[in-house]
């Protein structure tokens, strides 16, 4: 399985790579974006090649979702604990309920015991 694994992501890197380098003309150009807040003068940024644009926006779009997680990350890990408190104070009930129903049958089974001995006489 191991094996599998591996020839699978070699494989999925071999056509990253492919695809790269049959494209590498419009990865490799550049572009300038500006930006016209219609207040002040223009903005322009450098001109970047597109591959970077485009690792750009995967890392953005990757942070974007990590930090959207988050908060119902925190949520999940906040109700996991308030049911692993609920679920201990249930289990010392539960043996504290046990305890006091041995006691309870020791107690209840020791006069039938007594009974029978009396029976027998």
């Amino acid at each position: 399985m191991k094996n599998i694994k591996i020839a699978f992501w070699v494989i999925i890197a071999g056509f990253i790579l492919l695809l790269l380098f049959q494209n590498q003309d419009i990865i490799t150009a550049k572009h300038s974006f500006k930006l016209d807040l219609m207040i002040a003068d223009e903005y322009h940024t450098p001109e970047l090649p597109n591959g970077v644009i485009y690792f750009v926006c995967l890392l953005t779009g990757f942070f974007i979702a990590l930090f959207a997680g988050l908060a119902e990350r925190f949520k999940f890990k906040k109700n996991i604990r308030n049911l692993k408190t609920a679920n201990d104070s249930q289990l010392e009930e539960i043996s504290a309920l046990k305890s006091r129903l041995e006691s309870l049958q020791s107690v209840s089974a020791k006069p039938a015991e007594t009974v029978v001995e009396n029976a027998e006489d």
